[in-house]
């Protein structure tokens, strides 16, 4: 299973985890080389038999610092990325995620955006990692409420100044069939917290909704497709 390490330290500690395809021939931009922090390794994932998950995941395995960050391979963080990382982790013992916004991505706390998210690698294995069963589509807020679950949610921190640049056009698109999976699992979280970019369902109705479809799932699934 190819697994790179463009950039080692005899004791890292944090593990940088990027996904990518062989065709892409990921090389580390010049801001990850560069980071304000020297001890990091970065681990690059490139196998095309994997999901975005599974490389997740695999890359999670293999990492040997404690806590692993993440983006990905069209995203460039800035130069103080991993120190700022280090510094939330290694000032609260008990942080055991961290996320941090996307440029391009309009995201709130708690939406959980796998280009720029940071965790405890062994709390993350605990809750087995990212569930492929949402890849392409919702698989990091997922995760995310997951520890949320796992762990508390005051455990898990946004820092607005922790942007990450994605470079090029994004490349996930909404899958409607994952996104009724989604919030049928997690009702309450999905419509108080979540963004809605592509419908007038969520922001604009919040708790009440969630009750709702709650109770009634089947006729609240088929009114909220209608808004789509």
């Amino acid at each position: 299973m190819p697994v790179l390490k463009p950039i080692t330290h005899p004791d890292p500690q944090v593990s940088v985890v990027i996904p990518t395809l062989p065709e892409n021939n990921y090389e580390p931009p010049d801001t990850l080389r560069n980071q304000t922090f020297d001890a990091y390794e970065v681990i690059a994932v490139s196998d095309a038999e994997l999901n975005r998950c599974e490389a997740r995941n695999e890359g999670m395995e293999v990492a040997t610092a404690d806590i692993v960050a993440q983006t990905d391979d069209d995203c460039t963080p800035p130069e103080t990325w991993i120190e700022d990382i280090h510094r939330h982790f290694s000032e609260d013992r008990d942080l055991v995620l961290l996320e941090g916004p996307l440029d391009k991505h309009r995201s709130s706390p708690r939406n959980y955006v796998g280009a720029n998210m940071a965790y405890r690698r062994e709390h993350a294995l605990n809750i087995g990692g990212f569930d492929s069963e949402f890849d392409g589509w919702r698989a990091d807020t997922d995760f995310g409420w997951r520890m949320e679950i796992e762990y508390g949610v005051d455990r898990c921190r946004y820092d607005a100044n922790l942007e990450v640049v994605h470079q090029g056009p994004l490349r996930t698109n909404v899958n409607r069939e994952l996104e009724q999976k989604f919030r049928a699992r997690y009702p309450d979280r999905y419509f108080t917290l979540l963004d809605h970019p592509t419908s007038v369902i969520g922001d604009q109705t919040g708790k009440a909704v969630a009750i709702v479809y709650s109770l009634f799932p089947k006729p609240t699934e088929r009114l909220i497709q209608a808004f789509e």
